[in-house]
C-alpha cells in the first residue's frame, strides 16, 4: 500500500481491527456500493459478522479477535450520531486510549459540532468519501486538530477528478488519501456492467482499469512533487490478508477443543452422523470405550451429530460401525458458516 500508512490501515493489515457497522443507512446511493441486501439501507448494527443487539456483543467480539482497534463504518455512521458517539466512548473506556478507532463518512452529516464531539470522545482518525459539496468538511476536521484524510475507489476514467481532489487535499493539509481497487459484488454487478465496466483479466472481483487508474494517479503525484501520502489498496488485500488474519485471531480464541485451525483461519472437525440414536447418550460411552477425552467429544448445536477431533477418527470408526463420517471446515464466525465438507 505504500509508506506512511495511517495507523488504521496498519492495524487492518494485521487483522486486528474489529469492523463496527453502525447502520446501513447512508443517504448517498453510490452505484458501486457493495453492501448486501441484509444491510444496505437498513438500520442494523454488526460487530464484524455478529448482529448487535446489545453493547456487550461489541465488547465480546473485540475480545474474540484480540482487537487492537475498531473501524467504524456503514452506511454512514454519522447519520446515527448519538449511537456512534456512544460506541466510541464505550470502546475507549473498555479497552483504553490505545485502542485505535477510525471512522468512515461521506461527510454529509459531518458538521463542525459533531466532528468536535467525535474528537473529544476519542476518535483517532476520520476518513471522508465526500461528493464535491462536502469537501470542506475535511478542512473543518483538520481545523479541529483531527487526523483526517480521504478514501475512495479508483474509478477507471476519472483520473482527472481524483487529481483535482488531491490538489484540494494538499491545499487543506489533509493527512492521507487511500485509493481502493473497485470491485464487483453481487449487489453492484449490474450497475457496474451497465456503465461499461468488466472484470480484470484473471481476477475474481477486481474491475478492469481500476488498478491502472490508481497507479497512474500515484505516479502523477510523485512527478508533481506532491507530498500528500497516497496509498493504493488492491482488492486481494481484504480477503487474502486482512480477513484471513482476523479469522486466524478469532479462531484461536473461539475454537472448540475438538477443532483444529487451518492456515486460512478455518476451523475443522469430524462430524459423526448417527441414524436414530441420541448422540448425547453415546458421548460418555465413546469416551469409556475408546479413551477419547470428554473435552474432545462434542455434540452439534442441533443435537443430531457428534463432533470429534480428526486425530480420533479411527477410534470413532471402530466404535460406530453404521455412522456416517464427514470432515467439516467452517469459518470461526458468529454463525459458523460452512466452508467445505469432505467424506472420511
Amino acid at each position: 500500500m505504500g509508506e506512511n500508512l495511517p495507523q488504521g490501515c496498519k492495524l487492518c493489515l494485521k487483522g486486528s481491527k474489529m469492523v463496527l457497522f453502525v447502520t446501513g443507512i447512508c443517504g448517498k446511493g453510490c452505484f458501486y456500493c457493495p453492501l448486501s441486501g441484509a444491510r444496505k439501507g437498513k438500520d442494523v448494527t454488526y460487530a464484524d459478522e455478529v448482529p448487535v443487539k446489545n453493547d456487550l456483543e461489541i465488547i465480546l467480539e473485540c475480545k474474540a479477535i484480540d482487537a487492537e482497534g475498531t473501524g467504524i463504518t456503514g452506511g454512514d455512521p454519522l447519520i446515527k450520531a448519538r449511537r456512534t458517539l456512544k460506541y466510541v466512548k464505550m470502546l475507549k473506556k473498555e479497552f483504553g486510549c490505545e485502542h485505535h478507532i477510525h471512522l468512515y463518512t461521506n461527510g454529509m452529516y459531518a458538521e463542525r459540532d459533531l466532528l468536535k464531539q467525535l474528537k473529544d470522545a476519542g476518535l483517532d482518525e476520520i476518513r471522508f468519501h465526500p461528493s464535491r459539496e462536502f469537501w470542506d468538511r475535511i478542512a473543518v476536521a483538520k481545523e479541529l486538530g483531527m487526523f483526517a484524510g480521504a478514501e475512495l475507489p479508483a474509478m477507471p476514467g476519472e483520473e482527472y477528478k481524483i487529481k483535482e481532489f488531491i490538489e484540494y487535499l494538499v491545499k487543506i493539509e489533509a493527512d492521507f488519501l487511500n485509493l481502493n481497487q473497485l470491485e464487483f459484488s453481487p449487489e453492484n454487478a449490474l450497475q457496474l456492467k451497465q456503465r461499461g465496466h468488466s472484470l480484470e483479466e484473471g481476477e475474481m472481483s477486481a474491475v478492469r482499469g481500476s488498478e491502472r487508474t490508481a497507479l497512474s494517479v500515484i505516479k502523477w503525484a510523485r512527478t508533481e512533487g506532491i507530498s500528500l501520502p497516497i496509498h493504493y489498496c488492491p482488492s486481494y488485500v481484504k480477503d487474502s490478508v486482512q480477513t484471513k488474519k482476523r479469522l486466524l485471531r478469532r479462531a484461536k480464541n473461539v475454537r472448540r477443543p475438538y477443532e483444529e485451525i487451518s492456515v486460512d483461519g478455518l476451523v475443522g472437525k469430524v462430524l459423526i452422523r448417527l441414524p436414530s440414536i441420541n448422540p448425547r447418550e453415546l458421548r460418555r460411552k465413546l469416551h469409556e470405550y475408546t479413551g477419547i477425552p470428554l473435552y474432545a467429544i462434542g455434540v452439534s448445536e442441533d443435537g443430531s451429530s457428534m463432533e470429534v477431533h480428526r486425530k480420533f477418527l479411527d477410534c470413532a470408526k471402530k466404535f460406530f460401525k453404521d455412522a456416517t463420517f464427514e470432515y467439516v471446515q467452517s469459518y470461526p464466525t458468529f454463525l459458523r458458516e460452512k466452508f467445505a465438507v469432505f467424506p472420511c
